[in-house]
C-alpha cells in the first residue's frame, strides 16, 4: 500500500518568509552580541584609551555565545525540529537566540 502525505515537513523550505525571518533574527542576535564590544573597541582605539574597558564586555559576549550554544544546540538536534527544513529551523530558533542574547546583555550589562 502506497500512502502519501498531504504535506511534508520540508515543504516549509518553500516559504520565502522563512529565510527572511531567519536572517532578520540571527542578524539581530549577532548585533546584540558583538555590537557593543566592537563599538567600545573602536572608540577606545580612536581615542587612544587602553582597552581595559573592553574586558568586562568581552566576558559578557563569551557568556552570551556560550548560553546561546548551550540552549539552542539540543533544540536544533531535537527530532521534531530536525525534520524541518534548514531555513525553517533557523527561523524558529532565531527569536530564541535573540532573546537569550538580549536577556544576558540586560542582566549582566548593568554590572559593567
Amino acid at each position: 500500500m502506497n500512502v502519501t502525505r498531504n504535506a511534508e515537513p520540508r515543504d516549509l523550505a518553500d516559504w520565502p518568509a522563512c529565510r527572511f525571518f531567519a536572517l532578520f533574527f540571527w542578524n539581530w542576535a549577532a548585533l546584540i552580541t558583538f555590537g557593543p564590544i566592537l563599538l567600545l573597541a573602536v572608540l577606545s582605539v580612536a581615542w587612544m584609551q587602553p582597552l581595559t574597558s573592553v574586558i568586562p564586555l568581552a566576558k559578557v559576549t563569551v557568556l552570551q555565545v556560550g548560553l546561546i550554544a548551550a540552549v539552542l544546540t539540543p533544540l536544533y538536534l531535537a527530532p521534531g525540529i530536525r525534520r524541518l527544513a534548514r531555513s525553517a529551523r533557523f527561523a524558529l530558533l532565531g527569536p530564541l537566540a535573540c532573546g537569550i542574547a538580549l536577556a544576558v546583555f540586560l542582566c549582566l550589562g548593568a554590572q559593567i
